[in-house]
């Protein structure tokens, strides 16, 4: 039995090596291939250094991530061919030191200002004029992100399901979204949407509220332009690129909800989902 023993170890012993050597030797020969030297030789020249968050006091701003050459996937490609080609390149992402990602305890107020992009962020304490809003953003080809109230989201599924066909995003708003409304309502949206909510909405600071959203593993948003009676007038005066535009659901929005997406657009800016505007 011991000398079976050390027979199998020995075998087994044998194979493992064998595999390493073998390994080994196919990376001596990618390393040594002219293709990876090409590649290696560029790799530096593609690189895009990531952008940390900015972080002041309580708030955040979204950084973005750099770009890299993965040198073995854009090898692989290459070696199909047998020749190197720039266009064949394989690149990846990679976040900042700094990023939202781990940053719960903060409050997000803006996108970063790199982008050319606003998002537009419907607050539903009521569904008086959502086939309206949602008529014109369909018009205007925008996608957004709607904010409704628990209420709305127990007792009117057919407003949810309205708003998720025109392919915008459902968030809860809540004075301080208590661990069992977010529960809630996460589990209604999940079956609707098949995917969680992100984002808690405030427009001041709260500590109750962002130590629960941090607990729902949810980001806090802090709108960088509340609006109010005139929202096109609060627009003019303050957008700049990544603002986070909140619009109630009124008479006076529905007055110049076509007006501002006309002005943001004469301006350059793309009215694009949260989900994108903070995406680093």
């Amino acid at each position: 039995m011991i000398k079976k023993f050390f027979s199998l170890t020995g075998v087994l012993t044998l194979i493992c090596f064998s595999f390493y050597y073998t390994d080994s030797a196919v990376n001596i020969v990618k390393r040594n291939d002219p293709i990876m030297k090409e590649i290696q030789s560029v790799m530096v020249e593609y690189e895009q250094k990531s952008i940390d968050a900015t972080l002041i006091d309580n708030n955040i701003i979204p950084g973005i991530c750099g770009l890299k050459v993965n040198a073995d996937k854009s090898y692989e490609k290459m070696k199909k061919y047998g020749s190197f080609d720039e266009g064949l390149l394989v690149f990846e992402e990679f976040l900042p030191t700094i990023n939202i990602s781990n940053n719960y305890d903060k409050y997000i107020v803006k996108g970063n200002s790199s982008k050319q992009s606003v998002s537009l962020v419907f607050l539903m304490e009521d569904t008086f004029y959502i086939d309206d809003i949602l008529s014109v953003l369909k018009e205007k080809e925008i996608k957004v992100n709607f904010f409704v109230t628990s209420q709305i989201i127990n007792n009117d599924i057919d407003v949810l399901e309205k708003i998720f066909l025109n392919g915008h995003y459902i968030e809860l708003l809540s004075d301080n979204y208590e661990k069992n409304e977010v529960k809630r309502a996460n589990k209604i949206i999940k079956n609707l949407t098949n995917s969680k909510m992100n984002y808690c909405y405030s427009e001041h600071e709260n500590d109750i509220l962002i130590s629960n959203c941090k607990n729902s593993k949810m980001h806090s948003i802090m709108p960088t332009i509340i609006t109010s009676s005139f929202p096109y007038n609060d627009i003019k005066n303050n957008v700049t690129s990544g603002s986070i535009i909140s619009l109630d659901n009124n008479i006076s929005l529905m007055r110049e909800l076509i007006p501002i997406i006309n002005y943001l657009n004469q301006k350059g800016y793309d009215i694009i989902t949260l989900n994108e505007l903070l995406d680093e």
